[in-house]
Order: C-alpha cells, then sequence, then structure tokens
C-alpha cells in the first residue's frame, strides 16, 4: 500500500485557524471600511445633537476592525506553527501498510478548496474509504450519528461532537468532486477511527450511521464491508487516486 500526502498539506486544526482567520480580516476589513466611508461621506454634521453618537459608532467601526485585523494575523501565525502532516493518519496509514498491496492507496490530509478538509482516503478496487481519525479518550455512546459522553459524574452528556456527521459530510464533498471531475458512480464508504489504546475509549455503538472501530480492530473492519467490494475498474481507481492527489 502506497502512504502519501498531497503536495499541498495541511493540518486539520491549521485548516480551521485559516478559516477562523479568513473571516475575521474579512469582518475587520469591512468595519474599517465602513468607518472610513462614515469620515469621507459623513451622514451627521458636528452641530447636530446625535454627532457625538454618530462619532463614537464611527470609531468604534475602526478600533473593532483593527483588532480583528490583529486577531487574524495571530490566528494564521499560529496555524503557519503546526505540523503540516496528521499525526493520527500517519498512525493510521502506517497500521493499514503491511496489510494492504499495492492495489491500495492511502492518502492523508486532503485540503482542497472543492472538498475542504479530509484526515485520510483509502482509494482501491472497493472503491473509497474516508476515515474520520479521532483520538478522544474517555467512555462514549454512538447511537446512529449521535454521540454522548459519560461525565465525571457518571451521567451520559452531549460528547459536543459528532465524527460520524463530520465523515458524512467529507463523503458527500468528495463525491461531489468526483461527480465534477467526471470520474462516475464511485462507492465512497465511511468510518471513524479511534487511535488511543483501547482501554483508554470505551465505545458503545448502537445502529451506527457509519462504522465506528478501534485502530487495533481496523483491519478487520474493513474486511467487513468494504474490502469484500465488486471492484472497480483499475483505470477508474487510477483517476481517482490522481484527482484527490492533484
Amino acid at each position: 500500500m502506497q502512504n502519501i500526502a498531497p503536495k499541498r498539506v495541511i493540518s486539520r486544526r491549521a485548516n480551521q485557524l485559516y478559516t477562523i482567520a479568513f473571516l475575521m480580516g474579512s469582518g475587520g476589513i469591512f468595519a474599517i471600511a465602513m468607518g472610513i466611508l462614515m469620515i469621507l461621506l459623513p451622514l451627521d454634521i458636528p452641530a447636530n445633537p446625535s454627532y457625538a453618537l454618530y462619532a463614537l459608532v464611527r470609531g468604534a467601526l475602526i478600533g473593532i476592525g483593527a483588532l480583528l485585523l490583529i486577531g487574524a494575523i495571530i490566528l494564521a501565525a499560529r496555524a503557519a506553527t503546526f505540523r503540516k502532516d496528521n499525526d493520527l493518519a500517519m498512525i493510521t496509514g502506517r497500521y493499514l501498510e503491511p496489510l494492504l498491496d499495492n492495489n491500495f492507496t492511502y492518502i492523508r490530509n486532503i485540503n482542497k478548496r472543492s472538498i475542504g478538509y479530509v484526515d485520510a482516503a483509502l482509494i482501491g478496487p472497493p472503491g473509497i474509504m474516508v476515515f474520520r481519525i479521532v483520538d478522544n479518550t474517555g467512555a462514549y455512546i454512538n447511537e446512529g450519528a449521535n454521540w454522548l459522553k459519560r461525565a465525571g459524574s457518571g451521567e451520559w452528556i452531549p460528547a459536543g461532537f459528532s465524527p460520524t456527521r463530520e465523515d458524512i459530510a467529507d463523503i458527500r464533498k468528495v463525491r461531489e468532486f468526483l461527480i465534477k471531475r467526471e470520474i462516475g458512480d464511485v462507492p465512497i464508504f465511511g468510518m471513524v477511527v479511534f487511535t488511543p489504546d483501547p482501554q483508554r475509549v470505551g465505545l458503545t455503538i448502537r445502529n451506527p450511521e457509519i462504522p465506528v472501530t478501534h485502530l487495533m480492530n481496523l483491519y478487520p473492519a474493513l474486511q467487513n464491508g468494504y474490502l469484500t467490494s465488486p471492484p472497480l475498474d483499475a483505470n477508474q481507481v487510477v483517476a481517482i487516486t490522481r484527482s484527490l492527489l492533484s
């Protein structure tokens, strides 16, 4: 199995910070522009009683805009310091390398404007397996796409995240990307993988929308569905791999 990453590699956390930084920067520029516009094209005059409020709003827009720009720069700088490779995706790839032959390609850190960020995808004769890889610890219940976590009090509370929904969204975006590339109807599977030792992660799975597994049980989980699917045409597999790597 080939274990590779696209030329443009970025971690999921860095991608999230860059997105937040872009939104903050855009908001800051807009606020400053509005403040400057209020100076260049005043809608009030000093003689009016409301001018003090007008000046306050104008100054606040410029000040808030400047703060947003500074925050955006700080976030972008922080994102640039993150490791570019995804350790969890790398660990998962190393687990799979000796178990799958060269008909399979494992791509880490897929990051495309039309897809967003995907932890990893396994491409081979059965189709595409899209992974959401997490390192959360604790006790969890997964029912459908919903996740609960056991709190310190022993009570089950919403986990605050759903790797199932995240993976389903990734699958949808990958499918739309391939349709635009006119690659054809491709089987796309999904799986949530927990990398910590099973002693640190308790999983209770009830009618999951997509499979959930510990890393140490990943290969048997792949055998239960993905690896037994009818094979695709070899040229189609190559086209998929090239598209996701480009």
